[in-house]
């Protein structure tokens, strides 16, 4: 058994991924395991894999057919044999030291979080801090609430979270997905360390052909499918969060799309999502400009029914 696997789902990612993995063999612990799993990309990525195999003893190779990140991921798991796990995309990379300054910590807790460095291709960079939290239930419910970083990356989880509750990432779920796993691994955690100051995960927004950096409308429908998938499992209790997160998912698709258009897709898509009501946008913890962006929505909605 290694101490840290890393599982890098690869696709198409040539240009990217010689530097994803030259930082994660540059960091400085023990018995690292780095799974590279390719979702039968059509370029020369799996190639690129098996150099640096050859080159490192630490790094596993699993060729797929393609399936999407989910189905990558999923495989990764399956292959690794980490005591810890943590995930990096392709196209990303870890800064210098990261995953050695986590070490002091795995003796007490289960998931530890970093935060994320975005870096654009114009050279200039962005600051998302994980939340600092001081205990489990207050992380918990940050993440439920969307109140700090969601996506599965920036984190190192004990991997008998996956194994031992069976947690594999939905791969009907193309945007959210992550924030779905990491919230079912939290809930089956004891204990969380949250180094906000550490910006471990560097992301790269240079890609614009990142799953990330692209939008639809769907991908915004299906982050409320993720909303209904967590009201569902958590049951009574996070009513405040999941509100928050209703609000938060529906004002980005105005923001992108316009109220009308929102409308539509909601009225379109009830039977799959957990949508707003006046209470929520009312009573919902949120800033100014997106009660007010919701309220506009509301009041095209009782224009557009009649």
């Amino acid at each position: 058994m290694s101490l840290i696997s890393v599982v890098v789902p690869v696709y198409n990612a040539a240009p990217f991924l010689a530097k994803c993995v030259e930082t994660i063999l540059a960091q400085q612990v023990p018995e690292l395991e780095v799974v590279l799993v390719d979702d039968g990309s059509k370029d020369n990525s799996l190639e690129i894999c098996h150099k640096y195999a050859e080159q490192d003893s630490r790094i596993k190779v699993v060729s797929k057919p393609n399936g999407g990140v989910s189905s990558a991921r999923n495989c990764g798991l399956d292959n690794a044999t980490g005591e810890w796990i943590t995930f990096v995309d392709s196209d990303d990379w870890l800064a210098e030291g990261t995953l050695a300054e986590c070490l002091a910590y795995m003796e007490e807790y289960d998931i530890i979080r970093f935060s994320t460095l975005d870096v654009f291709g114009n050279g200039r960079t962005h600051k998302r801090p994980v939340r600092y939290t001081k205990d489990w239930n207050e992380a918990f419910r940050q993440v439920v609430g969307h109140r700090t970083m969601i996506g599965i990356a920036g984190t190192l989880y004990r991997r008998r979270l996956f194994a031992e509750n069976n947690i594999r990432f939905d791969t009907n779920i193309v945007y959210g997905e992550d924030w779905l796993a990491l919230a079912q691994a939290m809930s089956h955690s004891r204990s969380v360390k949250t180094l906000s100051e550490l910006y471990g995960y560097i992301y790269n927004r240079a890609n614009e052909a990142s799953c990330s950096n692209t939008i639809s409308q769907e991908k915004f429908i299906q982050s409320l499918v993720v909303v209904r998938r967590l009201r569902e499992m958590l049951g009574e209790g996070y009513e405040e969060e999941l509100k928050r997160s209703r609000c938060y998912r529906v004002g980005m698709l105005i923001k992108q799309f316009g109220c009308k258009r929102t409308y539509h897709a909601l009225m379109e898509n009830l039977d799959r999502i957990d949508t707003i009501n006046l209470r929520d946008i009312l009573t919902a913890k949120l800033h100014f400009s997106l009660r007010c962006r919701l309220l506009r929505l509301w009041l095209g909605y009782l224009a557009w029914r009649q």
